[in-house]
């Protein structure tokens, strides 16, 4: 069962914020929390790609376009936001899915730009040598898959990638005589001629654009 991004997908047993204790954060232009949604979503999602999650959902009661992500411009009257995603766990070989959920903060754009921060500084944890912290915080955002009031799942997750080098068609002969470089090059080229064909406007698919978001997020770690 997918999730839809509207309206508001709230993780089950997670304490929300009483309305008169929103605060102003001290995002955006000279602390003035004004961060607006299209840079606060976007923010958000290169985050969600670096962390390397798939089949990526922005939840919220603000009204959403036909690729599922909110307008710009839109409002709505609980600033609340539930970003559901998956990651794959190598160590025991599954899709896991995840979510992060701030409603702390007086708009959408601040609590969505409060998430995207909290996943860098928790990247930034990885690149300062204590990926093991990283972890274990990290199993904390374990999430319920849909329906499953009880604990219970009730589908296994989808899966999400292959590896990057079927994703983007990569000749294994072609890539040996090629610096780590140039093959990344060779990737993003592929990448952008893929992903644009991966709209839904053209005929793709979100979970074929987490894909290819998940191989590049993957090549990049490897090829860097």
């Amino acid at each position: 069962m997918k999730r839809q991004p509207f309206p508001l997908q709230w993780p089950e047993g997670w304490a929300r914020t009483r309305p008169d204790a929103r605060e102003k954060s001290k995002f955006g232009y000279r602390n003035t929390g004004q961060v607006s949604l299209w840079t606060a979503m976007n923010t958000l999602q290169a985050e969600l790609q670096r962390l390397g999650a798939g089949n990526i959902v922005i939840t919220s009661d603000l009204p959403t376009r036909n690729d599922g992500l909110p307008y710009a411009d839109g409002r709505a009257t609980d600033p609340g936001i539930a970003v559901w995603f998956v990651v794959v766990n190598r160590a025991a070989g599954r899709t896991e899915e995840r979510v992060f959920a701030c409603d702390k903060w007086r708009t959408p754009s601040e609590n969505m730009q409060a998430i995207a921060l909290s996943i860098e500084a928790m990247r930034g944890l990885a690149r300062w040598g204590a990926g093991d912290v990283v972890s274990r915080a990290f199993a904390g955002f374990a999430a319920l898959p849909p329906g499953s009031a009880s604990g219970a799942p009730t589908a296994p997750p989808e899966p999400v990638r292959r590896p990057w080098r079927e994703v983007f068609s990569v000749p294994g002969v072609f890539a040996d005589h090629m610096k780590p470089s140039e093959l990344l090059a060779f990737v993003k080229h592929r990448y952008r001629e893929q992903i644009a064909a991966a709209h839904p406007d053209k005929g793709g698919s979100p979970e074929l654009a987490a894909e290819l978001n998940v191989a590049m997020a993957e090549a990049e770690q490897e090829l860097t």
